[in-house]
């Protein structure tokens, strides 16, 4: 598929991109092909049938005509940055969200926790140096350090796995830690500084709450760190850097493996931070081994 985007020559009107140009369009890049389109709330969902996927920000229309796709955007403002919709590969495969011989899924993800765990783990523990790898925040530690405060953010089992690592964390970072539930925290109205580092949790990386305080903190000018299971969320996207926790799909509504893996990621931040401290290495072997 090709995307043709209106974006490039809108005009504007009254600080506001015209909605007539406000418009991106895709077509096949083969025209003797029929293109199929797949609407849903989750990938999952359409996995069996595609693994190409768009995903809609907010105030998106997205609509289908004559092997056209048309997305209007409702609302637009000049420092707005979503001005394209790529095409995204998607890794899941259908294994991953069957049941299988398992009476439950969340039978299935309590089973699945050694891999889950190892998965999160594999590329960026090295045991025989102690030394511990985050690629998607390496760039950022130094500001992290500089950092007034940590916050870190979260509902239901996210906010569980932040009060599980609260004591190791400002153990090893030396830094004031907070945990804030999301919706107490926008009621509120929290005070947020330009040099705190602000931490989001969450298994899905749409749940509203957290989300909603991710915007919150953001236009306050805090380091946004994002923590999710989901490539291409709204968390991962909104986020300056972030760790993806790689615990695989958790169908479950009561999480398992998605919180040990959350638990073992904040874990691994707190290393992180603390491998140039000479009084903490005895503590960092001690976790790490």
């Amino acid at each position: 598929m090709h995307p043709r985007n209106g974006l490039s020559t809108s005009a504007v009107v009254g600080g506001k991109l015209a909605r007539s140009q406000s418009t991106t369009q895709f077509t096949p890049l083969n025209d003797d092909k029929v293109v199929e389109y797949l609407f849903a709330s989750d990938a999952s969902a359409i996995i069996e049938h595609t693994n190409r996927v768009i995903y809609l920000e907010d105030d998106d229309v997205a609509s289908v005509e004559e092997g056209l796709l048309t997305i209007h955007r409702l609302k637009r403002t000049l420092d707005d940055s979503s001005l394209h919709r790529e095409i995204i590969t998607l890794k899941l495969e259908i294994q991953q969200i069957m049941k299988g011989n398992f009476n439950s899924f969340m039978q299935k993800e309590i089973f699945e926790q050694p891999e889950s765990v190892i998965n999160t783990m594999r590329g960026r523990v090295n045991f025989e140096n102690e030394a511990i790898i985050l690629g998607g925040i390496k760039d950022y530690i130094p500001e992290i350090k500089r950092c007034r405060r940590l916050l870190l953010i979260g509902c239901g089992t996210s906010y569980h796995s932040v009060i599980a690592t609260r004591q190791i964390l400002e153990e090893l970072t030396e830094l004031p830690v907070m945990i804030e539930l999301a919706s107490d925290f926008l009621d509120r109205n929290t005070p947020i500084f330009r040099d705190d580092v602000c931490f989001f949790i969450s298994q899905s990386g749409e749940t509203a709450d957290t989300l909603m305080a991710l915007r919150y903190c953001k236009q306050r000018g805090a380091l946004i760190v994002g923590i999710t299971n989901t490539v291409g969320s709204s968390i991962c996207r909104e986020s300056h850097c972030g760790v993806h926790i790689n615990a695989g799909p958790e169908i479950g509504v009561a999480s398992t493996k998605a919180y040990t893996s959350q638990f073992i990621s904040l874990v691994m931040f707190a290393l992180v931070m603390s491998e140039d401290r000479i009084s903490q290495q005895p503590r960092r072997s001690e976790i790490i081994q």
